[in-house]
Parts: structure tokens; C-alpha cells; sequence
């Protein structure tokens, strides 16, 4: 069975996914919304779901500040995460995100890329560290 993660900004999100196996992290896409709209994730999602039918769980990036507490944008997440549960009756697991970014960054720029084409993969490459993160740690199933 596959999981689908998300790396979940204000207009940005990254997909990535594991094989059938649950070993390996893929990525997808990224796609682009308008502020805090997230009807065009949840189209992205069922259309993903269509592709890969056996997705049994998602796997939600989860922004806790480096001493641990909440944010505004952790707040954002939780509620997206509720809403995906609810929407798509798939379980849903929550990973601190907490350094994926710079990660990807970090990966993206030691790979000799435009900044441009960096940028455009940034979510992308996130959502994949993400999901690594899950499946080596494993998250907090809401």
C-alpha cells in the first residue's frame, strides 16, 4: 500500500509518494493556489487517488517551531489534515516538517541547478523528506 505526503504552504504544495511496497519516497508535483485555498490539493488528491488506488494513508508535513510548540501555520495544518480525513475517509499522520525545507534546499543546491528550477522543486523535494521521515519514524495518527 502507498502513502501520499504533503508539504503544505500557503500557496504551494508538494506531493510525493511512496512505491506499492511502502519503501521508497517518490516524488510527484507541486502545485500552485491561491492563498490558503486548498480545493485545488484536494482535486490534486483525488485525482491521485484515481492513479494510485491503493493509497491507504496520507502523510501530513506538520510545521512545529524548533522548541516545539504550535504556530499559526501549525494550526493551519491541523485543520487541513482534519479536513483531508474527513473528505477522503484515508487515515492521516502528521510528521514534523521542522528542517525539511532547508533540507531540500540544501539537496537541491548541491545538485548544480538554476535557482529557478531549485525554487520550482523546493515543495517537491520536501514532501519526499517528509515522507522519508514517516516511513523510518513513523507520525502521530489523527
Amino acid at each position: 500500500m502507498r502513502k501520499l505526503a504533503f508539504d503544505l504552504g500557503t500557496k504551494t504544495c508538494g506531493f510525493a509518494i511512496t512505491d506499492s511496497m511502502s519503501l521508497i519516497a517518490n516524488s510527484l508535483e507541486t502545485i500552485y493556489f491561491a492563498d490558503q485555498d486548498f480545493a485545488p490539493v484536494f482535486k490534486k488528491v483525488s485525482q491521485f487517488l484515481v492513479q494510485y488506488s491503493d493509497i491507504d494513508a496520507f502523510v501530513v508535513g506538520y510545521p512545529l517551531r524548533s522548541n516545539g510548540t504550535k504556530s499559526e501555520r501549525t494550526i493551519m495544518m491541523e485543520k487541513f489534515a482534519l479536513d483531508l480525513k474527513k473528505k477522503f475517509n484515508i487515515n492521516v499522520y502528521l510528521v514534523n516538517e521542522y528542517g525539511s525545507t532547508i533540507k531540500a534546499e540544501n539537496t537541491l543546491k548541491s545538485s548544480k541547478m538554476s535557482a529557478k528550477k531549485r525554487k520550482a522543486l523546493k515543495d517537491t523535494v520536501s514532501a519526499v523528506i517528509i515522507l522519508q521521515e514517516f516511513l523510518e519514524y513513523g507520525g502521530i495518527k489523527i
